[in-house]
This record gives C-alpha cells, structure tokens and sequence, in this order.
C-alpha cells in the first residue's frame, strides 16, 4: 500500500476514534477528560529544514500532567533502621496497605517472617509522539488557525507522511506537578521514504502536526510550520528587517510643553534602544538631543548604549528642503545639516548618516534632487505621505523594496515605504494580547512564515528580488521590545530573515519594476520668496558689522545660523521678522558706538599730517577704515585701517602731501572695513600756505630763469633777421 494513503487511513481512523461524537465507553470518555486538562505549546524549533535534515522540536505541557500521562515530580524518601513495613511508593498509582489493625493488641511473641511478596508495581503508562507532515502552504490564511495548541485539521490539505516516537517518557523533563518540557527530533527524509523519517519532497512552507498519546490516547496536540528548502533549488533570498522610531520635532516656535514632550519621547526611545537587541534607527532633531543632553539624563555611557544604532542627519532647525530649493537656498539648508550633524556628533558621541532621509511633509522633486545630491540614498516615507505626494499612484505599492520616482534632472531617487503594518505588532497592547494566546516562539514562527509566504507568491521573475521591511509602530514612536527581541533571537536559527541597520538596506534591497513613471510635484512647501529679500538685505548688513569684531570672533557665525534657520518654514513670518529686528539691533549697537571725529580747521605750511580723533563707546575693540578727501591734498597712504580702543578715543594720524595753497574742505568718512558708513560725512578746513621761503625763491629763479631763456631766445632770432634784411639788400643793389 502506498505510505501516503496509509497514513490517511491512520489519521482518519484516529480521529473517528478520538471524536467524542462517535466514540462510546468510559476508557474515551477519560481520555477525552484528559486531554481537556493538558495543552501543549511550542517554545523552541527548527525553521530551516534541509533534505534529510532534522526538525529539533521543544513543547512545555501544562495542566494535570501527573493525571493525564503519570508525570509527577520526583519525591525525596529518607530510610529508617526501624523494623516497620516498607513505606508506600508515592511514585505509584496505588499504595501498598498494612495489614495492622490499630485496635488489636500487639504479639510481641518471636513469629516467622512473613514471606509474602509485596504486590508488583504497575506499570507506568507508554507516553508516545506522533508526526505528521502536509503538502506545502501556497497562502498564509491558514496560519493562525494551524499554528499553536489543536490546530483546526480542517485548515490542513491532506496528509504526506508521518511518523511514531515510540516511548519518550525519558525525553521529557518535568518542571513542576503543571508543567514539563519535551524535547524531540524528527528525521526526514526524501525519495523512496522509510518508515522512521518523515517524507518530504517539495522546498516550500510546510505544516507539522505534534501528537502526544499516552496508552495511544491523544491528549494534546501542537500546530507549527517549517520551510523546507534545497541549496540548489530556487530558494528566495534572505529577507532583512530594520527597525525605525522618531521623535517628533515640534520646531523652534513651539510652547515649552510641547518641546518638554519631544525631550520625553527621545529619552524614552534610548530606554528603548537599551532594552532592544536590534539596531534601531533613529529620526530624531538635534535640538531635541541637545534638550535631552542639556538635563543631564544623557550619561556618560550613552555611546555604549546606542553603540549599535544609528541617527539620521537633519538641520538644526527644522528645514523644509523643497521652500528652500524653490528660493534658492540650499546653500543655507546645507551649512544647517552640517550644524545639525555637529550638534548631535557631540551630544551622543558619533555621527548621524545621511544615508536615509525621512520626510515629514510634501518633497518636491527639486527637493529630493538636493537630498541626492548631498549623499542620501534613500527615503524612507509613511504610506499616508507617499499618496499624497507620488502623482499617478492607483495603488500603494509593496513595502519590501524600492519605489523609485523621477527627479527633474532625468535621475531617480528611491522610496521605501515604512511599515507600519507589521510595527503595529508592537505595540504593548497587540504584545500583551498576542502573548496571552501564544508563545513568543508560536508568534515568530507565525510572522516569518507569511513573511516567506508573500514573497513566494511574487511573480516567477520577481523571486530572486532582495526584500527589506522597515517597520515602525503606528506613530513612528516607542514600541514594546519583547517580540521583536524574540523575532531577532529566532533569526539567529534561520536564515529567512535577518536584522540589519536601516542605513545598510541600500545595498540589500531590490527596486520594483513598475510599469508607469512616478514623479514628485514641481513644487512643495510654503512660497519664502518675500521673507528672503529681507534676509538678504539683513544678511548684508550683518557681514558689514561683523567686519568691524575681532579676528576670530564667534558672533559672525551665530548671526550667520540664525539668517540660515530663517529660512525655514518651522518659523511663521511674524516670528522671523521680529528675529530680524533683533539682529539688526544687534549690528546697530555696533555702528552706534562709533563716534564722529568734530570739525576743526587747521593750516598746513608744508607737506604734514593731519591727527584725526575717532570715539568708541563699547567695551571691546572695533575694526573701521578712514578715508579723507582734498581737491588741495593727496594722502599718499589711501585709506587708513583702525582698530579703535574700547571706551576711549583713538587720535589717528594721516600723512598728507599738498597740491596747491589756499583755503579748502577736507571730507572725513569713517566705515566699515566692507564700506559701509558708520557715522555722517564730516567736513574739515584747511588753509595752505606752504609755498613761502625757500620755495617763493625757487619760484622766482625759475621765473628768472625762464625769463633770461626767452630774452636770449628773442636776441638770437632777431640777429637772424637782420642778417637776413642786409643780405636781401646787397642783392637788390648788385
């Protein structure tokens, strides 16, 4: 008889047998009552199942064990030197009586021994499992109903294969008088099967049914699954699962309430990350770090406990990336993620990567082009985002690779969509209600096979694709650690699936091939187009007043950062120009310490100087530039760089060479050292009389000079013309 058809007949005159519909007598009847006081649950298997390989199984049995199956914990006797009958065995069904009356006197006369041997022990009931293996699961519907305590058989396709463990009351460890573990292994086999291994065949996610019978009774049975799966067969790739969490950034116009909570939610999510095995990857603001880091709750062993996380770079002021790009300022994003990659660099001891970005609002495709461009791979999008923002979306696509959309420069960026689907799991509610009706192992089980399950229904082509998930729970916030600390213990045993970073899923992630183009809008986010001509007027105006500090000064930078966050549209307009007015005060205060030198005339009687007097108010040192002007004087030594004394004035003085005497106006400007004027024009007399003395004499011999050149020139030409008057005469005589 062929094997298969055998062991259906076997499962089906079991079952008649064990029906309470069917089956009549007392014996079925307290079977029946047995096998409702046990349960069998499963915490430990082996998922991957090579040919001819082993499934190692490991079930707890709860309930009247001792009742059901004879399994009671072991008691400890103590033996006597006293002469009294052997004690009962407790171990024993029944006790051994005496025969003692208590109300008989007692004959102490010497009597014979009595040779009676006691009543032989009974023997203890056969405890046996039984195996049974199905055809390959083609959807995952069935799971839930066959995996766990007596799976529902009318779920299960028809019997392959089964096979008897015989005896196994020595595998079992008892715990306590409710509880004891058994731990089996079951040999497979493939091809012509023999009777001891079970047959299977085909690669694929296959149902397993655990028996355990005790005097061939069936008192508890377990559902789970194995994939079976050939090295040379056409076995999908290893699937990478990466967790995500973030911490909502509520920007810098935020109530304090508000900014108290996102410093919660972080600290929450480094709890988190201690108490998680995983790597987790994090969306979290620098300011909100810093906040966290400021309380002192941030210790100095936190790069320990995030040693094996990781941060995603962002700006250290909420940066809509799109507004900015349309306005072109990217310039100003950029120098903000550098900030914001430092700021949190310090605060938690290790960089953030740029190799993800998660977007909260709208990305134009502009936008995502500059993500590119400064090194992000990938976005990782929640999937109420992606369909408001992806045009031409009938659909959402499948959340275990790469949707890429088309950038305006004809390159494309790729998007990954969160999966929240599978995060919800973890959540302490979907926690407490999935462990109160299965074991972590039951629920791990259960979760990798329809993950294996959906990704052997993909089409032929799209087998062979590298599949991630990226799960967060609802929100993106914290999530409870205990089934994903078992998920990723059961990786370990398996190599369907494994935990990655979400950073390193760039390079184990296969990009769907979609048959229509997906694009990002032209435009995304607020216009800032007429709040940043007033940055740039400010902007200007703050360069010029930071030329006149120090070399070195750190007040350059900051104002430099503040302008950059401006940009963002984390701030309303209102905010942004009240912040403007103060910066603006700040470079006033500045140009206002700066005082003018006061009008004066002087008189210059040869090549000199002139001493201006230039005031500073403030208590620190100013750079500013002095520039004079003549029509009578030149200053050889252009215009004069000063660094004016803190409170006090600053005598300068500027060489000056004269052109020409007489009375004129001398115009002093005092500036920045980038030309902007500090104080009014103000205005000097000068009165030059130095061409006297040696240079009236020298002026004179010059006249002189010139003088007797003339004569002497005019003497020569009229002897020439006389000579030539006499010569013209003689000829006429002649």
């Amino acid at each position: 008889m062929n094997r298969a058809i055998a062991m259906c007949a076997v499962t089906l005159t079991a079952l008649v047998a064990a029906s309470p519909v069917l089956a009549t007598g007392d014996d079925v009847e307290e079977a029946i009552a047995q096998r409702a006081r046990v349960e069998m649950v499963l915490i430990s298997q082996t998922f991957d199942l090579a040919p001819n390989g082993d499934i190692d199984l490991v079930y707890r049995i709860t309930g009247d064990i001792e009742g059901a199956a004879d399994l009671a914990p072991p008691t400890t006797t103590t033996t006597t030197t006293t002469t009294a009958p052997p004690m009962p065995d407790t171990n024993a069904e029944t006790s051994v009586p005496t025969d003692t009356p208590t109300d008989t006197p007692t004959d102490t006369s010497p009597v014979a021994a009595d040779d009676t041997p006691p009543p032989p022990e009974p023997e203890p009931l056969e405890i046996d499992v039984r195996v049974r293996n199905y055809p390959r699961l083609d959807a995952n519907d069935d799971l839930d109903a066959i995996i766990g305590p007596d799976p529902l058989r009318s779920r299960l396709p028809p019997v392959i294969d089964g096979v008897e463990l015989t005896d196994v009351r020595s595998q079992i460890e008892i715990e306590s008088p409710t509880s004891a573990i058994l731990t089996i292994s079951v040999p497979t086999d493939s091809g012509v099967s023999v009777s001891e291994r079970l047959a299977f065949d085909d690669d694929g996610i296959h149902p397993l049914v655990t028996e355990l019978l005790v005097d061939g009774n069936v008192i508890a049975e377990h559902g789970t699954v194995v994939e079976r799966r050939t090295e040379s067969g056409d076995v999908p790739p290893t699937i990478d699962l990466a967790l995500f969490a973030s911490a909502p950034d509520p920007g810098p116009s935020a109530p304090l309430s508000e900014r108290r909570d996102a410093v919660e939610t972080f600290a929450a999510l480094v709890e988190l990350a201690a108490a998680t095995g995983p790597s987790i990857t994090f969306d979290v603001a620098p300011q909100v770090v810093l906040d966290l880091a400021a309380s002192g709750r941030l210790g100095d062993d936190v790069t320990d406990m995030l040693v094996d996380d990781e941060f995603l770079s962002a700006p250290a002021t909420p940066f809509d990336i799109s507004s900015a790009a349309a306005v072109d300022r990217v310039d100003a994003f950029r120098r903000q993620l550098v900030a914001g990659e430092d700021d949190m660099g310090d605060a938690l001891g290790e960089l953030p990567v740029r190799t993800v970005w998660h977007p909260t609002t709208a990305l134009s495709g502009e936008g995502a082009q500059v993500l590119r461009d400064l090194g992000v791979r990938y976005l990782a999008v929640t999937s109420d985002l992606f369909e408001t923002t992806v045009d031409d979306v009938g659909r959402l696509p499948d959340r275990d690779r790469f949707v890429p959309v088309d950038l305006p420069d004809g390159t494309s960026m790729p998007i990954l969509l969160i999966d929240d689907e599978l995060g919800a799991e973890f959540t302490t509610e979907a926690t407490d209600a999935t462990l109160s009706e299965r074991t972590p192992t039951e629920w791990s089980v259960a979760t990798v096979a329809r993950l294996r399950l959906d990704q052997m229904d993909s089409p032929r082509d799209e087998l062979s694709d590298a599949r991630s998930h990226l799960i967060a729970a609802p929100g993106l916030g914290t999530f409870d650690p205990r089934l994903v600390n078992q998920l990723e213990r059961f990786a370990r045993t398996t190599r369907a699936i494994q935990f990655s970073s979400g950073g390193s899923l760039t390079s184990n992630t296969d990009t769907l091939r979609l048959d229509e183009r997906l694009t990002l809008p032209e435009t995304a986010g607020p216009s800032l187009a007429a709040r940043l001509d007033r940055i740039t007027d400010v902007q200007v105006f703050m360069v010029s007043a930071a030329s006149m500090l120090p070399d070195g000064d750190p007040r350059l930078a900051a104002w430099e950062r503040r302008l950059d966050s401006f940009v963002s549209t984390a701030f309303a307009d209102d905010t942004v120009n009240a912040e403007l007015d103060d910066l603006l005060a700040e470079a006033d205060e500045l140009f206002s310490a700066v005082v003018a030198p006061e009008p004066f005339t002087f008189t210059l009687t040869g090549d000199a100087s002139i001493r201006v007097s230039i005031g500073n108010t403030s208590s620190e040192p100013l750079n500013v530039v002095l520039g004079l002007d003549s029509p009578r004087l030149s200053f050889p030594d252009g215009n004069v760089a000063v660094t004016l004394e803190p409170n006090a004035d600053t005598l300068v003085v500027v060489p000056v060479e004269i052109r020409s005497n007489g009375t004129s106006s001398v115009t002093v400007d005092v500036t920045t050292p980038l030309g902007d004027p500090l104080v009014e024009p103000v205005t000097l007399t000068s009165r030059v009389n130095a061409l006297t003395g040696l240079g009236q004499v020298l002026t004179g011999a010059m006249v002189l000079m010139l003088l007797a050149w003339w004569f002497s020139h005019w003497r020569s030409r009229r002897r020439a013309e006389q000579a030539d008057s006499s010569h013209d005469a003689s000829a006429a005589a002649s």
